[in-house]
């Protein structure tokens, strides 16, 4: 039971009870109803934007990482400063390329400005700005245009959601902003367009607005002494309904203000009868009589009702229209809003086992399932203080807004209360919408609840932060709690338990986590999360974790916030392994299907590489941290190999290959080389192990290691320790043949990828030695090459033929075994035969010449005091591109992967003799904005 903030102790137990508890009190939540603005938004990249809080400026941090940047506000800001608050809007397109924020005026007018992205996601640069009069300041924004939302099936294949949201063929981006004059403004920028051009219409009465139309200023609405300002505003899109796919509706919600006039002021300033020093006896001047009433509280009233409009985008093929139709309001006598916004749920398929395969318009049977109809809500919380003596009531309703059906030309849609509940005593700060299960048909908001007060930690070992609330999911549209999802703390600092109230929220791209805005703090807090267990691998796909990592590839969107959780200690590596498993699971369900992919096994590996880093990150393991980094090289190595076979592919010609970029191919082929050869040693290390003298109680073929050189293996020392060693019959040699590289030998898109990869190698190799060498650069480059090749220890085509003889093998693997090595990292058990075969196939045949493998002519040079100079992992070089695979130069910028913290220049031009290379230049551009594993980039000077 929490204790009550407005009973007061004895007088001798006051101070003692202070100390032990907190206590909130009315004006912490004030806040909320004032409307004061810090608004946040979390863009799809992965990017947390947040007001300054003083100066007109823009923060922006890339989650998970401490980098931290500001994007640079217009010169009519800056060279004022103190002119102009800081933002009270931020918003972000869906694709993460238009950032728009409006700053308000001080005494003046306001100006709204709109940022276009570059190639690194911390890069804003200005496109254009205007300014927004007194009066007329942007309330709320939205930018058109979202791509259609990927879902997951109980099947675990994925499908497309209806179009949210008119369409704009034409035009990008498309802003839609509601200002405090009840108007609505479209911002977009036509294709070769130089400048912003804009659309204006009235949300308060039927209005009709279009490009080739003059703009009519509508006059502001008329009221006894009194004008309303919109003070909060909130847009939807609604999805398609299937019925009427060529019509596009959004909705608008406002709730308004009253506020004096300009001219109720001025009389209110010059009313003599507040002026003391006036003569009893004056004469009062007759005109004193006509002025407007003096002002009072009321002037001031929040009006009690949410006002509805329906709006339409059109294009007829040259010009965008508006058509706005206010609908009739809703009326709540809550006193003070603090959040509403609208929750969106497309119309439901039907049955595919009860429909016919036929052509809806021509279907009449009675047993086909019935369309339901696509449904809003609107979910609005309220505060109500009473008399400003105890803490205020907290409350949130929920309407559903659904078509009429048959349309009614008076009233096309209807709201209805479908929810109403109370939080008393605790108190509802903010609220955001939540997830979303087409499956089951279940919808949520996320709400924070604050407790009214609590215990202080005792002791002399006190923590910094103390729960203070918890996050709930609510489902729709009773409101009530949904009992398959936790509950999670909201922590805040000791000394600011109740006086640092969120006042906004925005989830991440996942709905995975939340970052809530206050005005002393920025907080990043884990949502409620389902109360599922890993299952049987049939079921894997429908873990939580592992369908939002699916949308999330599906719609090339950040998964830092996946990583994230699985990085946490609280999730197991059990958890990993079986996310990343359901999610090749959704992968081949929908191969199987015929359904297209938007990615590929080597995105979900490099997924990969960011969850092993961020697990190392976490990890006070020495043994385990190594373990990732391990097998966050290894992802990352299948990367590059994908990526080099790719570089290949585009540089080859009929009878050779493009010699344009012939030092860029040798960059690569170097890189290959290195690869192969710490993969040929890990061959080596483990045939140096075996037994020759068969044992007969043995299997003749079992590998058996000796123990002391691998004292310093990770894996084995994690395999000794853990109890993993007695509840399973695994031997100490399967554990070394789970070494991540060997992955490239029983994978089959691995082993795939590697032999072509050293295919091209080779024929590259072959083609410069058969070439005469007509200049100076062309003979360096040729003798490169071939002492590349000569010093490696490796016959290349001899390899490349044991590579080949490999594949089907590895292919004829059963699948589910196939996915687990591609999860774990490493090979499994299943495939622990195929890799002895293969390892005892390069160890005894001419592809590896162990002396010039383990032993370099510079080694021997340079003396053996340089010999630990190549026990650096390849990959791990902070002076190679993680692209090119070439040198960096010192002298030129630099792009840092989020990802895997690597580094590249890509982008730039490639001259040979005066020309560029069109090809290697192709292949470039793939890269320049996502790094190889899939990771964004963020200029390398942060």
């Amino acid at each position: 039971m929490y204790p009550d903030a407005r009973n007061s102790p004895s007088k001798g137990k006051a101070k003692q009870a202070d100390a032990q508890n907190w206590h909130s009190h009315w004006w912490d939540f004030h806040p909320l109803a004032d409307h004061l603005k810090r608004p946040v938004a979390w863009s799809n990249a992965s990017t947390i934007f947040t007001p300054h809080p003083s100066q007109p400026l823009i923060l922006g941090r890339l989650f998970s990482s401490s980098k931290q940047f500001i994007i640079v506000s217009p010169d009519q800001i800056l060279n004022n400063p103190a002119a102009y608050e800081p933002p009270n809007v931020i918003t972000v397109s869906s694709n993460d390329h238009w950032l728009f924020a409006y700053f308000p005026g001080r005494d003046r007018d306001g100006v709204g400005c709109l940022w276009q992205r570059g190639y690194s996601i911390d890069k804003w640069n200005i496109r254009d700005y205007w300014a927004c009069q007194r009066g007329a300041g942007i309330v709320n924004a939205m930018f058109v245009g979202a791509e259609r939302e990927w879902v997951t099936c109980p099947d675990g294949s994925t499908t497309r959601l209806t179009q949210s949201g008119p369409l704009t063929p034409v035009s990008n981006p498309t802003l839609l902003t509601v200002t405090q004059a009840h108007q609505l403004n479209v911002y977009f920028l036509r294709t070769y367009a130089p400048g912003v051009k804009s659309l204006t219409c009235s949300l308060m009465q039927p209005c009709y607005a279009g490009e080739n139309m003059s703009q009519v200023t509508h006059d502001p609405p008329r009221g006894p002494k009194t004008s309303r300002l919109c003070s909060a505003a909130s847009l939807s899109f609604i999805f398609h309904d299937r019925t009427r796919l060529a019509e596009s509706v959004f909705m608008v919600a406002m709730r308004s203000r009253r506020y004096p006039l300009s001219d109720t002021l001025r009389a209110a300033a010059s009313d003599s009868s507040h002026d003391l020093g006036l003569s009893l006896d004056m004469p009062v001047d007759n005109q004193l009589d006509d002025r407007p009433p003096l002002l009072d509280w009321n002037s001031y009233e929040e009006e009690q009702m949410i006002e509805l409009c329906e709006v339409k985008l059109r294009f007829d093929g040259m010009y965008m229209f508006i058509v706005a139709a206010p609908l009739s309001p809703i009326y709540h006598p809550g006193p003070c809003l603090t959040n509403f916004m609208f929750v969106s749920v497309p119309a439901s398929k039907p049955d595919t086992f009860t429909s016919p395969k036929t052509s809806p318009t021509k279907d009449k049977q009675p047993q086909r399932g019935q369309l339901e109809l696509p449904t809003t809500y609107l979910v609005a919380s309220f505060l109500d203080f009473e008399e400003y003596a105890s803490l205020p009531k907290s409350r949130i309703v929920a309407y559903s807004i659904v078509r009429v059906v048959p349309p009614n030309g008076k009233i096309p849609w209807a709201a209805r209360l479908v929810g109403d509940r109370s939080f008393s005593p605790r108190i509802l700060t903010v609220a955001a919408p939540g997830y979303l299960s087409i499956a089951t048909r279940k919808i949520t908001v996320i709400v924070a609840i604050t407790n009214p007060g609590g215990s202080l930690p005792r002791g002399a070992a006190k923590p910094k932060d103390i729960p203070v609330g918890n996050l709930f999911a609510l489902q729709l549209p009773d409101l009530s709690n949904d009992p398959d999802y936790d509950h999670p703390s909201i922590l805040a600092p000791v000394n600011r338990t109740s006086s640092d109230c969120p006042l906004s929220i925005f989830t991440s791209p996942n709905k995975l986590l939340a970052c809530a805005v206050s005005m002393l703090q920025t907080s990043v807090y884990t949502l409620p999360r389902a109360r599922i267990t890993s299952g049987s691998k049939d079921t894997l796909h429908q873990l939580p974790l592992a369908q939002a990592l699916t949308i999330a590839l599906q719609s090339r969107r950040s998964t830092a916030d996946i990583s994230h959780i699985l990085s946490l200690p609280s999730t197991s590596a059990t958890m990993l392994h079986d996310t990343l498993f359901g999610t090749l699971t959704s992968y081949e369900v929908n191969t199987r299907l015929g359904t297209a992919n938007s990615f590929t096994m080597v995105d979900v590996m490099g997924v990969a590489v960011e969850i092993y880093r961020a697990r190392a990150r976490q990890t006070q393991n020495e043994d385990e941290k190594e373990r990732y980094l391990m097998l966050s090289r290894n992802a990352l190595n299948v990367c590059s190999v994908s990526a080099c076979f790719a570089a290949f592919e585009d540089c080859k010609e009929s009878e050779g290959y493009d010699l344009e970029p012939v030092w860029q191919l040798i960059s690569l082929s170097t890189w290959v080389v290195a690869f192969l050869e710490d993969l040929m040693k890990e061959c080596v290390f483990l045939a140096d192990l075996a037994d020759p003298t068969p044992n007969t109680s043995l299997n003749p073929n079992e590998v058996m290691p000796k123990e002391e050189p691998m004292d310093d293996n990770p894996f084995l020392r994690n395999w000794l320790t853990s109890p993993f060693q007695q509840a399973t019959d695994q031997s100490p040699h399967s554990v070394l043949l789970s070494a991540p590289i060997l992955l490239h030998l029983v994978h089959p898109l691995a082993l795939t990828n590697l032999r072509a990869v050293v295919f091209h190698v080779s024929s590259f190799h072959q083609y410069l030695a058969s070439m005469t060498a007509k200049r100076e650069n062309s003979q360096f480059a040729r003798d490169t090459m071939l002492d590349l090749i000569s010093s490696s220890g490796l016959d290349l085509k001899v390899l490349e033929d044991i590579l080949s003889t490999a594949i089907p093998e590895a292919s004829a693997m059963p699948v589910e075994e196939v996915m687990a090595s591609f999860a774990e990292g490493h090979p499994v058990p299943a495939q622990h035969e195929q890799l002895k075969k293969t390892i005892r196939s390069l160890t005894t045949s001419s592809a590896i010449d162990r002396p010039r493998l383990f032993i370099k002519s510079s080694d021997l040079v340079d003396g053996f005091a340089n010999l630990s100079a190549s026990d650096r992992p390849v990959g791990d070089d902070p002076g190679m591109d993680v692209v090119t695979k070439g040198r960096l130069l010192t002298q030129n910028p630099s792009l840092l992967c989020l990802r895997c913290g690597g580094r590249s220049q890509v982008g730039g031009e490639v001259m040979i003799a005066g020309r560029s290379s069109p090809r290697w230049k192709t292949w470039e551009r793939m890269w320049t904005a996502r790094c190889i594993c899939g990771g964004s980039w963020v200029s390398g000077n942060i």
